[in-house]
């Protein structure tokens, strides 16, 4: 075979495969470009740490992000999910109080512009009759109630309310929680090292608390719910 015959089938195999190729990269496998440690985020169209950053900010005043699967994104300004997303993406689970705008990927509350508390109910939280919230409505993700900060030296927290220590602040102040349905302190006040942090539960996606005791309803891509419905188990 001549060399012009043989130069000829070489330009004939690489007009075949750089299209096909292309084509493959830049269609079908968005994410190659990403580290070892993060994976492609479709809905933001870029690479995120997996397991999310170690110490995010803090979301703005107004804002916030699903606390058992997202964290905020000052670079992409919304919350972003700490795992790939389930196969069914089912919407992440905000706070008490706060709604999922998927279109702008962030938690609201879901009234802006909660009525004051009243002065003297022991027990209420915005909206009244002790069902706390920013004004009820369907859109609440957990059991409707309101944290109240106090001093050691006002009265006992109502009855059903745990007193917890507020870390970072003076020894004297706490908080009253409800550790029956606290996703961050079920079963016991965390500040005093009792109780689980359900948005800690590895893998999970959309957590809640019920009766003290943690519940995961829905993991993320890769892993699975567990029988006992309080864990996920890596696939």
């Amino acid at each position: 075979m001549s060399l012009i015959t043989r130069l000829g089938s070489a330009l004939l195999v690489l007009a075949t495969v750089l299209p096909f190729a292309a084509a493959t990269y830049g269609n079908g496998n968005k994410g190659e470009n990403c580290k070892d440690n993060q994976f492609w985020y479709e809905a933001k169209s870029c690479c995120l740490p997996s397991g999310g950053p170690p110490a995010p900010p803090p979301p703005p005043k107004g804002h916030d992000c699903p606390p058992s699967s997202h964290y905020w994104n000052s670079d992409q300004g919304c919350c972003t999910p700490r795992n790939p997303p389930p196969p069914s993406n089912p919407p992440p689970q905000c706070r008490s109080g706060w709604f999922w705008y998927g279109n702008l990927h962030m938690c609201l509350p879901n009234n802006p512009t909660p009525p004051a508390p009243p002065p003297s109910s022991p027990s209420g939280g915005y909206g009244g009759g002790g069902h706390g919230g920013y004004g009820g409505g369907g859109h609440e993700s957990g059991n409707g109630y309101k944290r109240h900060v106090h001093k050691r030296a006002a009265p006992l927290c109502p009855n059903g309310l745990d007193a917890c220590p507020i870390s970072g602040l003076s020894a004297t102040d706490y908080e009253c929680v409800d550790t029956a349905v606290e996703l961050e302190s079920c079963g016991g006040c965390a500040s005093l090292g009792q109780g689980q942090d359900c948005t800690a539960i590895k893998g999970a996606w959309n957590v809640g608390c019920e009766q003290g005791r943690c519940a995961v309803y829905t993991c993320t891509f890769g892993f699975k719910r567990a029988s006992d419905g309080q864990s996920c188990i890596p696939l």
